[in-house]
């Protein structure tokens, strides 16, 4: 078989291995050239239009193998974190004993064109309460904090608890609160805990991990570096705004960068402006979405916020209707005001033109985060197109390599290596969008890129 370099002409060949810089000067006028030539067409469409976001469906990823019935990380994946390059789904059961697995699973190299280059590692493994009890997990700064049998009321840490664990290793830190759990009764005698979140503080003014817990109208929070409670926010979810039609059926909890609250209460949504460290205006949460037709007795009713170069974002699920929602609802606007912007039903085509099948169930969750782009020919995922894309480019070209078929258009060709040559030496970043998607037997991710058009 003839070395993949010898399939390109001996001229071109020896242009992009003896005069890359070349190569790269002359990609850089020629990017100059076309600036300059978009910069002309575009400039009336920019100043007549605003900008407008879009979600690439990257990938439909089926992990329902790594939860089966029985499975040592629970039969049901319930939430998952992103650190940058790996992504972490935690499970929950839904057995009928108090003694069932749980757990986290790992997936390294997540942002690789291609997804049979992903690794998966069971990472975490415990016992905690079935039944339906919930797991939620975040990451941040080296560690994840891991929340299962949420939902439980047995105050037991056999049972129920958040714990935080080395990310790289699965180790719990043992002294993280003293005894290396925090039990709903460490939120002022909570009778059960329920979902777990970065709150990223006013203004931005120092993260701390928040809790909700059923029946409390208040958003806890727990110091990220030893577990100790922080001053509790006091935010009352009120129908009427006006501190009538209260209701605390906590569920679930997101967060803009400025430290506002966003809380899924019972079956519907609720805002909460952040007035300081540890208030938000009257303190109380007003309701902007109202779903009162929707079973609120429901787990994982789940919400995200998303905030982007174009404008932001909530996403949110709705389950207990008449009729299954499988879809994720995406609403755009700012504070209390919101409007109706997208729905994500899963069937979106993937870059290589298949569809996938639309979500089966009405189960979500939801995270979001920065990475590197391999779409603009960082194949290799280390923060910068350099020599290591392009060789990984020339020794794959005319093949069907889909780890390095930067378009995704079935083979690596001069489309893949333009892109390269084009974009050498920058370090291209992406918005992902992380959407866990799951029913009892099926387990599924997707990936979506966040494009501001």
């Amino acid at each position: 078989m003839r070395d993949p370099l010898l399939r390109l002409p001996l001229h071109n060949l020896t242009n992009l291995w003896y005069n890359r810089s070349t190569l790269q000067k002359g990609g850089i006028m020629a990017m100059k050239r076309m600036t300059v030539v978009l910069g002309v067409a575009l400039a009336g469409a920019l100043m007549s239009a605003s900008a407008q976001v879009s979600f690439r469906h990257l990938k439909s990823v089926d992990l329902s193998s790594h939860f089966p019935a029985g499975g040592q990380l629970g039969n049901l994946a319930s939430d998952v974190a992103f650190d940058g390059a790996n992504l972490y789904i935690a499970g929950m059961s839904t057995g009928n004993t108090l003694a069932e697995p749980v757990g986290v699973l790992k997936i390294s190299n997540a942002l690789s064109l291609d997804v049979n280059t992903w690794d998966y590692t069971p990472l975490i493994t415990l016992t905690q309460a079935g039944q339906s009890r919930c797991s939620y997990v975040v990451y941040r700064d080296g560690f994840l904090y891991l929340g299962t049998g949420l939902g439980d009321g047995s105050n037991q840490a056999a049972n129920t608890g958040i714990r935080k664990y080395d990310a790289q290793t699965g180790t719990q830190v043992s002294d993280w609160n003293g005894t290396g759990v925090v039990l709903p009764s460490d939120l002022s005698n909570s009778s059960r805990a329920e979902c777990i979140e970065i709150d990223p503080g006013y203004q931005g003014s120092g993260a701390s991990l928040a809790v909700l817990a059923r029946g409390r109208g208040i958003t806890f929070r727990r110091s990220f570096a030893d577990g100790s409670a922080l001053p509790n926010i006091l935010s009352i979810p009120s129908r009427d705004c006006q501190g009538g039609q209260t209701t605390t059926g906590m569920r679930d909890i997101t967060f803009s960068p400025e430290g506002d609250a966003y809380l899924r209460v019972d079956n519907s949504i609720f805002y909460a402006p952040r007035t300081a460290g540890n208030t938000v205006a009257n303190d109380r949460a007003c309701r902007i979405f109202d779903f009162d037709s929707d079973n609120p007795f429901q787990v994982l009713i789940n919400i995200h916020y998303l905030r982007t170069s174009a404008g932001n974002y909530l996403l949110y699920n709705r389950r207990g209707t008449s009729a299954p929602l499988n879809k994720i609802f995406v609403a755009t606007g700012a504070g209390a005001t919101w409007q109706d912007y997208a729905e994500l039903t899963g069937d979106e085509p993937l870059p290589n033109g298949s569809t996938p099948d639309p979500f089966g169930g009405n189960i979500f969750n939801f995270t979001s985060g920065f990475g590197p782009d391999p779409s603009q020919g960082d194949v290799d995922l280390n923060g910068i197109v350099d020599d290591a894309d392009l060789l990984a480019i020339l020794f794959a070209f005319g093949s069907s390599d889909a780890a390095v078929d930067v378009n995704s258009d079935g083979i690596v060709d001069d489309a893949d290596l333009l892109t390269v040559l084009f974009n050498f030496g920058s370090s291209p970043q992406a918005q992902y969008l992380f959407v866990l998607h799951s029913t009892i037997g099926t387990d599924r991710l997707d990936i979506y890129r966040v494009d501001v058009n």
